[in-house]
């Protein structure tokens, strides 16, 4: 499987921007399942998928395999998560 990921990574790389969707496709219940369990609603956690994938289209180029490629992106969607609901309680914050 990670040769098959390195496969499609180097696709999109390459300019082939529909061999994304194949990861996508790969990962999206992962990505998906970690949203909602962090952000506990889920529109938060739609949202939070959508931002996740968009930010790891922008930096594939970055994923050099020292990792799983399943790993890399978890960290990248755990970290989104994190932003998100940092803003959410900088929001609440200001409303108090």
């Amino acid at each position: 499987m990670t040769t098959n990921n390195q496969y499609y990574i180097n696709l999109v790389i390459d300019g082939d921007t529909n061999a994304f969707s194949l990861l996508v496709d790969r990962y999206k219940d992962l990505i998906f399942t970690l949203s909602l369990r962090m952000m506990k609603n889920r529109e938060e956690a739609e949202e939070v998928s959508q931002d996740t994938f968009i930010k790891i289209y922008k930096s594939l180029h970055k994923f050099k395999g020292d990792s799983k490629f399943s790993t890399w992106i978890y960290k990248v969607a755990y970290n989104t998560c994190l932003d998100r609901l940092k803003k959410i309680k900088s929001i609440l914050m200001m409303l108090l």
